[in-house]
């Protein structure tokens, strides 16, 4: 004859015997999804800060020096686009930003291209006024040349001038030593136009 004990819903799997010892922890009892709330907004792998953002490429390669693209511009002016364009395109790979290697171009293209023009005149300027000296002088001796010297068929035969101060009022006086053609020799002081250096006066 076989015993049969009545169905219990309540007991434990496998049969009506407990499996834990009675001095063992009951595990908690589960939370419903309602009270556990929504799980943190995060992505998968990322720190758990307030402004997961601010973290994306922190630990990344740093980007090229925009060193050169200074260099390459202010001495080759426009050519200094290339070396911008190139390191750009290297920030862009490695997760960095491309402005600072274009701003870095465009400021010194603008700060280059002043100061090279203030270095031209400053150069530029002594050398003009010296070489336009240097044709006013000749006018005034080939103006010289030539002339007569006084005594009859006595001809001045060559002319050194030396400008004496600053022209006034577009007159410069001129201190000439003179070759004259009976080989003798004279001093002449003459006034003439300080940018034509056609002879005005002579003393």
């Amino acid at each position: 004859m076989t015993t049969q004990l009545p169905y219990d819903p309540q007991a434990p799997a496998g049969g009506g015997y407990p499996t834990a010892p009675p001095w063992a922890v009951p595990p908690p009892a589960p939370s419903s999804p309602e009270s556990a709330g929504p799980p943190p907004h995060t992505r998968h792998g990322q720190l758990l800060v307030a402004y997961p953002e601010l973290m994306q490429g922190a630990s990344g390669p740093t980007g090229p020096s925009w060193i050169p693209v200074v260099i390459w511009t202010f001495f080759f002016s426009i050519f200094g686009a290339i070396s911008a364009a190139r390191r750009a395109q290297q920030a862009g790979r490695s997760g960095k930003g491309r402005s600072p290697y274009w701003v870095a171009f465009g400021v010194t293209l603008v700060a280059g291209t002043i100061i090279w023009q203030a270095i031209a005149l400053a150069v530029a300027v002594p050398v003009y006024l010296h070489y336009r000296e240097q044709a006013v002088t000749k006018a005034v001796q080939s103006a010289i040349v030539g002339q007569p010297a006084g005594a009859r068929k006595v001809t001045v035969a060559k002319a050194t001038c030396t400008p004496l101060g600053d022209a006034k009022n577009g007159l410069r006086t001129y201190n000439c030593r003179l070759v004259l053609s009976n080989g003798r020799t004279a001093a002449l002081k003459v006034i003439a136009d300080s940018k034509t250096g056609r002879v005005q006066a002579a003393k």
